[in-house]
C-alpha cells in the first residue's frame, strides 16, 4: 500500500474532541440530571424522550463502523448492487411499522424479552430469548469495535489494543453514569459526525479523482455500475432478491433486538414511535446513497492500486486527505463515532436485560435506587467484556461485513422466529 502517512496534530485534535464531547454528554447527565436515580428513567428516560434525538439513536445503533468500511469495500468488490441492502433496511421498517411497534410498545416493557414470557406464559422461553439475544448483543459489539481499530492498525499505525481500549474505555464511562440519556444524546452528536465526516470525504474524493462524471465512468468501464443482477440463485451474494430478502429479515431481528425496542418504548407515545421507524426510512436510503458513491469512488482511486479492499477506506482518506489538517482525524472520528453509538446502546440494553430478566427475581426486594446502581455496575462488567472480545477477535479471517452479519443473523434468527410465532400464529404455544 506504500508507506503511510503521518496524522498531523491537528487530526489527534479533532480525534480526541470527539471524544472528549462524547464523554462529556454523559458527565452533563449525570451532573446536571440528579445522577439517573431511578431505573425508569436510567434505562428508558421515564418514557419521556423526543422523537428526533431517538430517531437518529435508533438509526446510529445499528449503521455502525462495519458498514462505513465494510460497505464501500463491498461495492469495490462485487458493485453497486449492494445499494439494494439499503433498500431491504428501509422495507424492514416498513414491515417493522405494522408489527414491532404496535406489538411491544403497548405493553409498556422495558426488555423485548418480557413479550415472549407473556406470550408463551414460561419463563424458560424468556430466558432462551434473552440469552440468545445477549450472544447476539456481544458478539455483534465485539465486532463494531474491531473492525475500526483493525483498520487504523493497518494504515494509520494505532495499535489494534489502543483504539479498542481507548472508544471501550469512553463509552463505558458516559454509559455507565449517563444512562439512556447519555447514549441518545452522544448518538445525536456521533450521528452529525458521521454525516459530516462522509460528506467531507466523498466531496474531497469526487474533486481528487476529476469529477463526478470521471468517477463514474471509471466504475462503468471496470463493471462495477450494476443494478439489473435478478439471477434468483440463492447462492448469489448480491441480487436484487438476496439483497432485499436478506436484508429486510437481517434488519427486521434488529427492530426486535433489545436496542431498537429499548429506543421506541422510551419515546412519549405510540404515534412517536411508529414516527421513529418512518423517519429511519429516509435516513437509511440516504446513508446507502453516500456509501454507494463512496465505494464508487474508492474503485476509481484505487483501481491501480494493490490494497486490502477492507483498509481501502482508511488508507483513501490517510492519503488524500492528509495535506487538509485535521480532516484524516475527523474520519478517524467518524470511525470512533460509530464504534461508540453500537457499543454504548449495546452495553445498555445488556444491562437492561441482566437486571429486568436474569436478576429480576434476585433483585425484587431491593430498592429502587439500589437496583440502578448495580445496572450501572453491570454496564461496566459488560464494557470489559466487550473490549476483551473485540481484542480476542484479531485472530479471526474474513470481510468484517460478513463476520458482523453471520453473529446477528446466526443468533438473532431464532428470536425473530419466537416473536412471529407469537404474534403472528395465536394457537402458537412453548412447546
Amino acid at each position: 500500500m506504500g508507506e503511510m502517512s503521518r496524522f498531523h496534530w491537528a487530526d489527534y485534535v479533532v480525534t480526541v474532541a470527539c471524544l472528549l464531547v462524547s464523554l462529556g454528554i454523559g458527565v452533563f447527565f449525570a451532573v446536571f440530571h440528579g445522577g439517573q436515580k431511578t431505573k425508569e428513567e436510567y434505562l428508558l428516560g421515564n418514557r419521556r424522550m423526543s422523537l428526533a434525538p431517538v430517531c437518529l439513536s435508533l438509526f446510529v445503533t445499528f449503521q455502525s463502523a462495519i458498514s462505513l468500511i465494510g460497505s464501500p469495500a463491498d461495492i469495490y468488490i462485487t458493485g453497486t448492487m449492494v445499494f439494494y441492502n439499503s433498500v431491504g433496511i428501509a422495507f424492514s421498517y416498513v414491515i417493522g411499522y405494522f408489527t414491532v411497534v404496535p406489538l411491544i410498545y403497548p405493553l409498556h416493557v422495558t426488555s423485548v424479552y418480557e413479550y415472549l414470557g407473556r406470550r408463551f406464559q414460561s419463563t424458560g422461553v424468556r430466558l432462551l430469548g434473552t440469552i440468545i439475544g445477549m450472544i447476539q448483543t456481544l458478539s455483534y459489539m465485539a465486532v463494531a469495535l474491531f473492525s475500526p481499530a483493525l483498520a487504523l492498525q493497518s494504515v494509520a499505525g494505532i495499535p489494534l489494543w489502543m483504539s479498542v481500549a481507548i472508544v471501550g474505555a469512553v463509552g463505558t464511562i458516559y454509559t455507565a453514569i449517563g444512562g439512556i440519556k447519555s447514549v441518545v444524546w452522544t448518538d445525536v452528536f456521533q450521528s452529525v459526525v458521521i454525516f459530516v465526516g462522509m460528506a467531507t470525504v466523498l466531496i474531497k474524493g469526487i474533486l481528487h479523482v476529476g469529477g463526478f462524471t470521471a468517477m463514474t465512468e471509471i466504475a462503468k468501464d471496470g463493471g462495477r455500475i450494476i443494478f439489473d443482477n435478478v439471477n434468483p440463485d440463492p447462492r448469489e451474494r448480491h441480487s436484487v432478491w438476496s439483497c432485499l430478502i436478506g436484508m429486510s429479515v437481517i434488519w427486521l431481528v434488529g427492530c426486535f433486538n433489545q436496542s431498537a425496542v429499548q429506543r421506541i418504548c422510551a419515546l412519549k407515545s405510540l404515534a412517536d414511535a411508529k414516527k421513529s421507524f418512518l423517519i429511519n426510512i429516509p435516513l437509511n436510503l440516504l446513508y446507502g446513497a453516500i456509501l454507494l458513491l463512496t465505494g464508487i469512488l474508492l474503485y476509481a482511486y484505487v483501481v491501480t492500486i494493490g490494497c486490502d479492499p477492507y483498509e481501502m477506506m482508511p488508507y483513501f482518506v490517510v492519503h488524500v486527505l492528509s495535506n487538509l489538517p485535521g480532516m484524516a482525524g475527523l474520519y478517524m472520528a467518524m470511525l470512533f463515532s460509530g464504534a461508540l453509538s453500537t457499543f454504548s446502546s449495546g452495553i445498555n440494553s445488556l444491562a437492561a436485560n441482566t437486571v429486568e430478566d436474569l436478576l429480576a427475581s434476585c433483585i425484587r426486594r431491593w430498592r429502587d435506587a439500589t437496583i440502578t446502581v448495580a445496572a450501572k455496575f453491570i454496564v461496566v462488567v459488560y464494557g470489559v467484556v466487550s473490549i476483551g472480545l473485540a481484542y480476542l477477535l484479531k485472530s479471526l479471517q474474513g470481510p468484517v461485513t460478513q463476520m458482523s452479519l453471520s453473529a446477528f443473523g446466526a443468533c438473532g434468527g431464532p428470536v425473530l422466529g419466537m416473536f412471529v410465532l407469537g404474534g403472528a400464529f395465536p394457537k402458537g404455544n412453548k412447546y
